[in-house]
């Protein structure tokens, strides 16, 4: 019994269409211009996805690009290539649609992402993130407000570490060679605000790649205008630099894991927005197993590690 293409390319786009569709995905009508191609295309407000089976080749395609105002900006990046022709099985069909559905599942990843990291913002909206950092250096730095703009339409997410470091970092150190005393205090003005309300990235960038980008020379001259956590590099977004914990005080340590629960989610969803970035050879399925699966599972065990042995032990004690 020979294999109906057009009817094995149906279901693999259904497949594809069912995975994608909760994420945000919207499935698009393909002029058929080309009748040596069959095509699937699926939309989001950034991403673009297609199914394309290649009638000459007798090749399966999965691949994506970015989207754009107009549409797909049509410079595709493959997925997955699969053989399929009309000697196939439906068992060949089966693993070409696990397979695709393995290779746009991040999609899901993705959104939850943005939704914890949109959740995470009206939580706590005192914490300022890598991009706003960015855009308060504007007062120094008026070129720095179309080079963010670069950014932001080259790159999802913002690439914050390493925007400070090409963008940001040379500037500063230029600047500090040169600078009057009101110049300066504005300059850490910006690092001590942002530092005190920034979130865990936001600190970091200040530390590790700016502050850190300054000569011995250049850092002790800005040294006497940085604020006592900045001097210190003791503050810690869980716990005030003079609170003493006692292992025994059980509804502090609650409070504490329900503050680090969020930010280690958003940690995960980052992780994830990573992973989708890369194209891997093998072990894909591995890596984002960890990344999807186990890093939230350890999380769960290691929060709600007294929690789980009290339901068990109480689980236990109804049994008897």
């Amino acid at each position: 019994m020979t294999l109906e293409i057009k009817n094995a390319f149906e279901y693999i786009a259904g497949k594809v269409e069912a995975q994608l569709a909760p994420a945000g995905y919207t499935r698009q009508k393909v002029a058929a211009d080309d009748k040596q191609e069959i095509v699937a295309l699926f939309t989001s407000e950034n991403v673009a996805y297609s199914v394309v089976y290649y009638k000459e080749k007798t090749h399966m395609v999965l691949r994506t690009c970015t989207m754009t105002e107009e549409g797909p900006d049509n410079e595709w990046k493959t997925l997955a290539t699969w053989m399929l022709d009309e000697e196939s099985t439906q068992k060949d069909v089966e693993s070409i649609s696990n397979d695709f559905i393995e290779g746009v599942s991040g999609a899901v990843a993705v959104k939850r992402a943005k939704q914890i990291k949109q959740k995470k913002k009206k939580d706590d909206d005192g914490n300022a993130d890598p991009k706003f950092l960015a855009k308060r250096f504007v007062a120094v730095f008026p070129e720095l407000k179309e080079e963010i703009k670069y950014e932001e339409d080259g790159y999802f997410p913002f690439r914050g570490a390493t925007f400070a470091k090409e963008k940001i970092a040379p500037k500063i150190v230029d600047y500090v060679k040169s600078a009057t005393k009101p110049q300066l205090e504005k300059l850490v003005g910006i690092f001590n605000l942002q530092y005190n309300n920034g979130d865990v990235d936001t600190r970091s960038i200040i530390t590790i790649v700016l502050l850190n980008a300054l000569d011995d020379e250049q850092f002790n001259t800005v040294f006497e205008y940085l604020s006592d956590d900045l001097k210190s590099g003791s503050f810690n977004p869980l716990l005030p630099a003079d609170c003493n914990i006692s292992a025994d005080d059980s509804e502090k340590i609650k409070e504490l894991k329900e503050k680090a629960e969020p930010i280690l989610n958003t940690c995960i969803c980052e992780a994830a927005l990573a992973f989708e970035l890369i194209e891997f050879r093998r072990f894909s399925s591995i890596i984002g197993n960890i990344i999807y699966r186990g890093l939230e599972n350890v999380q769960n065990k290691i929060i709600f590690k007294n929690e789980n042995k009290k339901v068990e032990k109480e689980g236990k004690s109804s049994n008897l």
